[in-house]
């Protein structure tokens, strides 16, 4: 009996272990595969507040520190992309590819590191002002 409750067991085991091994391979696959959604270029001390059309000048200044504009204390901050569906703030680490569209409504192709909480962009396109007046 106990011989056959430690088989039993050591299947099990083997099981889970197999199953958790390729649940693991299947979330690096989801890592590396690019998704494309919509949302606005920000900056990362005012994140979502801008999340409407305006605050373009506000997210350059930001991004670039305040040395331009009499403002050498205010450090520069880090270009971040806000996803429409749930305010979700990712770091972009590429930001050379979204400059000039600082404050725009975009649709971004990238891949997502939920880990470090960033992007990659791969491509840009500008959302269509009709959607924005939605």
């Amino acid at each position: 009996m106990r011989k056959r409750i430690g088989l039993i067991l050591a299947v099990c085991l083997a099981l889970s272990l197999l199953a958790g091994a390729k649940h693991k391979v299947a979330g690096a696959a989801a890592k590396n595969r690019a998704v494309t959604v919509a949302g606005w270029v920000s900056d990362a001390y005012c994140g979502t507040l801008h999340t409407k059309p305006g605050g373009a000048d506000c997210v350059r200044k930001c991004i670039g520190g305040g040395q331009d504009i009499g403002h050498p204390e205010w450090k520069p901050q880090k270009m971040v992309f806000v996803r429409d569906t749930d305010k979700k703030i990712w770091t972009v680490e590429n930001p050379d590819t979204l400059k000039g569209h600082e404050g725009q409504h975009v649709q971004v192709t990238g891949r997502v590191n939920a880990q470090k909480k960033s992007v990659h962009v791969l491509a840009v396109t500008l959302v269509g002002e009709e959607e924005e007046k939605k």
